[in-house]
């Protein structure tokens, strides 16, 4: 999902056709907005196509899939995202579910979850009841059963950003939690790796190709951050 190899590549990074052409090119990129703080999808995106075009790839990549996070669907910023990647050599991180199961914003499809649950419950429950409106009932039990289904396949989806990370320089991976210890290999600055857990600064990860090992935690930003978490 990142576009790692970077910082050196602000030429290559100016020939992908980047969107949202108010933006300036030139000037200090702006600060890491984190996505807990209430950035919008809108300001995550202006702030990833900054970085991108001062040839900042991790952090462009960072806040490219923060702002998915909160706006699944925006054509541009995916667009975006896909260049960037495709120009640092990296694999799209998160597969065909990752990729296309995302349609919409997880908080409304949560409550069109809750919904659905309600409606079709509900529904169900009347049926015992009421058979006179049977086919009504049935028709509102379907598109309870239909919200409840759209609003698990977006979380499916949605899942694998909950330990994602991207890695903001390149960085080895250690056969153990320790400094100095052997590395196993390189993760490239950029790369999104899955964190699977954490201990005394370093934290275990696997990259796309399936290799484990211990990075230490200032060489990572989560895309979606705890409230520990620095950025």
């Amino acid at each position: 999902m990142s576009i790692r190899r970077l910082t050196g590549s602000l030429a290559a990074v100016m020939v992908l056709g980047i969107h949202g052409g108010d933006l300036r090119a030139q000037g200090p990129a702006p600060p890491v907005l984190p996505i807990s703080a209430g950035n919008t999808a809108a300001q995550l995106y202006n702030s990833a196509n900054a970085y991108a075009r001062s040839g900042n790839a991790p952090l462009a990549v960072l806040d490219y899939e923060r702002a998915r996070v909160l706006d699944p669907t925006d054509a541009d910023l995916r667009w975006n995202l896909h260049r960037v990647r495709e120009s640092a050599g990296l694999p799209e991180s998160s597969g065909w579910l990752g990729e296309n199961g995302r349609f919409a914003d997880p908080n409304t499809l949560y409550w069109v979850g809750i919904t659905g649950l309600a409606l079709g419950g509900g529904c169900v429950l009347a049926l015992r009841f009421s058979p006179r409106f049977r086919g009504l009932l049935l028709a509102g039990t379907v598109l309870g059963i239909a919200a409840v289904g759209a609003s698990a396949f977006n979380a499916a989806a949605t899942s694998a950003v909950l330990s994602e990370s991207i890695a903001l320089r390149a960085a080895p991976a250690s056969v153990s939690p320790v400094a100095g210890a052997d590395a196993l290999f390189q993760v490239p600055a950029a790369a999104a790796v899955r964190v699977l857990e954490r201990h005394a600064g370093f934290e275990l990860i696997r990259d796309s190709q399936g290799r484990e090992g211990w990075v230490a935690a200032t060489e990572l930003a989560a895309v979606i951050p705890g409230p520990n978490d620095p950025r």
